[in-house]
């Protein structure tokens, strides 16, 4: 009997049409495209042979810079959506069986970013794995216990705080303690490569992987799988065919999509192996104390400049009628937004013109969408505390008076100076008690809402991934424009209202007058401050706290306080 060639051509059409509708993230038309392989391949050859496969030539555009992220994303949710299609035609083993490894993830204890998790999770999934996705801030006991019950192939562990590093090594310590041995990925746009191979390395006597993101985690899973197929790996000695090498440090790119201050921290320390410990600090804590401290003002800062006088003393609150959505929309950085949040990046042979027409076009048009589904949905809801405090500076430290006792001292901010320059510190910025003036000392802090981080989640688990995506950086940016927003109501009720620029792009680059800070930028690095600037704005009153690894929740928040000096701009220290 010969071959029905132009039946098996037909077959092969079917499968690669499908394969095109993953590639394409196309789901008009998968359902049929789907029913007609199942005529002449089961569930498993589907996926196997065209799904997964498909898949890996999304990873290759994407890695040759042909498609952007979101794409991915897209394809990874048409993949499942195929997948969840193809599951009633096999039974519980045949599922199973089509699983190609198990990843544990979890965010470490103390830290509650999940985007760069819960990308691995689609990658991972989307490929064939079986992901066990333990969430945010989950302690060591938890994922002890996910570890017995799903016994995978390897622990890929999450963090994006500076001193959430510390408890990665301190959970690996705990591995070793209860034997366990299989690899780690460590990931966190705030680890640096030293601490990953000189920290961490060091301590697990299993391997340790540096995973610089989420497309790191699945190569790295495809390739562990393979070899383990072959027994060709070995925990304690890694894939026997190879030698490693120390990974890259980040890119620029990379930092980007770390929050601001962690980046800076990042910039400071990526030359250093280190661990926040109680030790350590307490070591850095001493060795400072050696140091003598320059407290003389700064020659460039003059005394002689306008004092305002605020609208009142103390703080208000804003809340639901307060702050729309179109105030504060024309505040969004959407150049930020755009490459940063979306990581939509110029592609490969894509001119600089097409690229620029690709953002004002196709991003803006999905960011105008998203505004609609914001109001229309109600999700956003910002809220904000701001106010004045009476202050005084002395050498390099700010002190905070009570709204309604000026001579009644509440608290005070230590801050650092440069050591060369201009040797700037921003208590150069306030008047001086010596003067005898009172200066003000004007702090905000906003939220987008709990419903920022609610929603996002709610996005995730219904496998609508792009949604999330999209979703979770206008939820960030819309954080980062209600604090522009105010900061601005803040300098008109000033009297600096006439300084302040009219288009995002300039209040990007601070032609205003004085600066906003927040805790945590190189000029002001002591993010433990914040608990005092919140005690005095009683932060509870929007719902805003902050944890013991100096977390804001909701993660859609930020913290600053304003100097209206002219000469007050962001530096280094």
């Amino acid at each position: 009997m010969g071959v029905d060639l132009p039946q098996l051509t037909m077959n092969k059409i079917v499968l690669e049409r499908l394969k095109q509708h993953i590639i394409d993230s196309e789901s008009i038309g998968l359902e049929e495209a789907l029913e007609e392989a199942l005529k002449d391949y089961s569930p498993r050859q589907i996926i196997n042979t065209c799904l997964l496969q498909a898949m890996r030539t999304v990873g290759e555009l994407y890695g040759s810079r042909e498609i952007p992220l979101p794409s991915v994303i897209k394809s990874a949710e048409t993949k499942k959506t195929a997948v969840a299609y193809l599951e009633p035609h096999m039974d519980k083993e045949e599922i199973d069986d089509i699983t190609q490894g198990k990843c544990l993830i979890a965010t470490v204890e103390g830290d509650l970013h999940d985007l760069g998790k819960n990308l691995v999770d689609i990658l991972l999934s989307s490929n064939g794995y079986k992901v066990i996705n333990l969430g945010i801030n989950q302690p060591i006991d938890n994922i002890l216990k996910a570890y017995e019950e799903h016994q995978p192939d390897c622990i890929a562990m999450s963090g994006l705080l500076i001193k959430t590093m510390a408890v990665m090594k301190d959970n690996l310590e705990i591995f070793n303690q209860k034997g366990i041995t299989v690899p780690v990925i460590l990931g966190g746009a705030a680890l640096t490569p030293k601490f990953v191979e000189k920290d961490c390395k060091t301590t697990y006597k299993g391997q340790v992987v540096y995973g610089k993101n989420a497309f790191v985690d699945w190569h790295f899973m495809d390739k562990l799988m393979a070899a383990k197929a072959e027994d060709n790996w070995d925990d304690l000695k890694g894939f026997l065919d190879e030698e490693t090498s120390p990974p890259p440090p980040l890119t620029l790119e990379e930092m980007g999509q770390m929050p601001f201050a962690e980046a800076n921290q990042y910039k400071l320390y990526m030359n250093d192996s280190f661990v926040y410990t109680e030790e350590s600090l307490a070591k850095e804590s001493s060795a400072k104390k050696s140091v003598v401290i320059d407290t003389k003002r700064s020659h460039v800062v003059t005394l002689d400049v306008e004092r305002p006088t605020p609208p009142f003393w103390g703080t208000q609150v804003l809340k639901d009628g307060d702050i729309s959505i179109e105030d504060i929309y024309p505040y969004v950085d959407v150049q930020l937004l755009y490459v940063g949040r979306w990581r939509f990046r110029k592609l490969k042979d894509q001119s600089q013109e097409d690229y620029n027409d690709f953002l004002a076009t196709k991003a803006y048009g999905i960011l105008e969408e998203w505004k609609e589904k914001v109001i229309a949905d109600d999700l956003i809801h910002p809220a904000a505390i701001y106010g004045y405090f009476p202050c005084n500076a002395e050498g390099n430290t700010v002190y905070v008076y009570d709204p309604q006792d000026h001579n009644k001292l509440l608290t005070s901010f230590e801050f650092p100076r440069q050591r060369g320059g201009k040797r700037l510190c921003i208590a150069d910025f306030y008047a001086t008690k010596e003067s005898g003036q009172i200066d003000v000392l004007p702090m905000q802090i906003v939220t987008a809402g709990e419903i920022g981080t609610t929603h996002a989640q709610k996005l995730f688990e219904a496998d609508n991934y792009l949604d999330y995506h999209y979703y979770h950086g206008v939820a960030m940016q819309m954080a980062d424009a209600i604090a522009d927003w105010l900061h601005a109501r803040i300098l008109k009720e000033l009297g600096f209202g006439a300084e302040e620029p009219d288009n995002i792009t300039d209040i990007m680059r601070q032609r205003y007058r004085g600066s906003r800070y927040s805790f945590g930028y190189p000029a002001c690095p002591n993010m433990a401050d914040q608990f005092k600037q919140m005690d005095l704005l009683d932060t509870s009153r929007i719902d805003v706290y902050m944890n013991e690894s100096e977390h804001l929740l909701p993660e859609q928040s930020t913290t600053a306080f304003v100097a209206h000096h002219p000469v007050a701009k962001y530096f280094n220290t």
